[in-house]
């Protein structure tokens, strides 16, 4: 859907087992036959020690970087940028010194998917989450007197995604629901996706004016940005989405990691999976990081904006805490936990790779 049918061919062909080795070999062939000369030069006069290379997995030079690493005798260290990059984005052929995932899952798909040496892949969480482990900067009634929320009325955060639903139309589904009082005493906040456009015909939803939804005030400036035809993607502060999942009772969204940002604060879910005229997402599924996470017990499915209307005051409810509180132990599934910073180990990791190398360096017989 996304690369086009030369793309999407050439790239089925090349994950058969066959097709793969290949693949493998036009690309080492390309790599030798027009090497990146630049990048070659710039390790040649810089004489690294090791080179630290955050990445999805793809990319302009990926593939090049690693092959002249290892030519080079250059320790590599890539860190994936997501929990999806070694199931839906790999194009590397060759494989780093090390290779930095989420979690046990993104292990488990960079070992299957990737092929990589079970040794050199190290779970090892995601930098951007630490801030996760900070005390919020804003409480819920700080949140709310912000938003102009009523402090007594639940709040669930309605987050876009990229998968081009009609976030709208979810959104004035629910509003009508709640005036009717379908859906208890509740307050959505709607928090676009920082690239997903406000879903289809977002560009409208800046004008719009709902009883009981709110738009998250980071992210107003986007939904008037998109009002005026500037797509461009938006960078939101991770602090932000901290204040904002801390305040929250429950998150419902498309297709979005904040899914898994959500368990990972103890918050129940759900997925809107809309069907019918809106089934833009159905033919997106199955995304292979997201079909484990679908299929856990405490996670619901809204298949429509009538399910996800009767989901509501389950999710609110103390049900819905308890399997919030369940989703929480799940997560570290999908990302490891860890107490020291990511910033801090990733100095230590890089400093014992370059240990390990210069001793097997010395024990390499003459």
């Amino acid at each position: 859907m996304t690369l086009g049918w030369k793309a999407a061919t050439l790239l089925t062909l090349a994950g058969l087992p066959i097709g793969a080795s290949i693949f493998r070999k036009i690309v080492a062939d390309r790599l030798n036959c027009y090497p990146n000369r630049e990048l070659a030069d710039l390790l040649t006069r810089e004489k690294p020690d090791i080179v630290f290379h955050p990445s999805v997995l793809d990319g302009v030079f990926i593939n090049d970087l690693v092959a002249e690493g290892n030519r080079q005798s250059i320790p590599i260290v890539v860190a994936t940028n997501s929990w999806d990059n070694p199931s839906t984005k790999r194009a590397v052929v060759g494989h780093p010194d090390k290779l930095l995932v989420w979690g046990p899952q993104s292990r488990e798909h960079a070992i299957q998917f990737i092929g990589a040496p079970r040794n050199k892949v190290v779970e090892f969480g995601a930098a951007q989450f630490d801030v996760f482990n900070e005390h919020p900067r804003i409480d819920r009634a700080g949140f709310c007197a912000v938003h102009g929320i009523d402090p007594s009325r639940k709040i669930v955060l309605f987050a876009g995604s990229n998968a081009q639903t009609d976030e709208g139309a979810a959104l004035d589904a629910l509003d009508d629901a709640i005036e009717a009082g379908r859906a208890g005493p509740i307050t959505v906040v709607y928090r676009p996706h920082p690239w997903g456009g406000g879903g289809q015909g977002g560009a409208l939803l800046a004008g719009r004016s709902w009883r009981y939804i709110v738009v998250d005030k980071g992210m107003r400036g986007y939904l008037d940005s998109l009002a005026k035809g500037d797509a461009s993607m938006a960078l939101p502060d991770y602090h932000d989405t901290h204040d904002l999942l801390c305040s929250v009772d429950a998150v419902v969204s498309p297709l979005s990691t904040i899914l898994l940002e959500a368990v990972m604060h103890g918050k129940p879910v759900a997925i809107y999976l809309p069907e019918g005229d809106d089934a833009v997402l159905s033919k997106m599924i199955p995304l292979l990081h997201f079909e484990e996470f679908f299929a856990l017990n405490d996670v619901s499915i809204a298949r429509g904006s009538d399910e996800l209307v009767g989901l509501l005051p389950v999710l609110v409810s103390a049900e819905g805490v308890a399997c919030g509180a369940r989703l929480k132990d799940v997560a570290r599934r999908f990302v490891t936990p860890f107490q020291r910073p990511w910033r801090e180990r990733i100095v230590d990791l890089l400093g014992e790779v370059v240990r390990e190398r210069a001793l097997a360096g010395r024990q390499e017989p003459e």
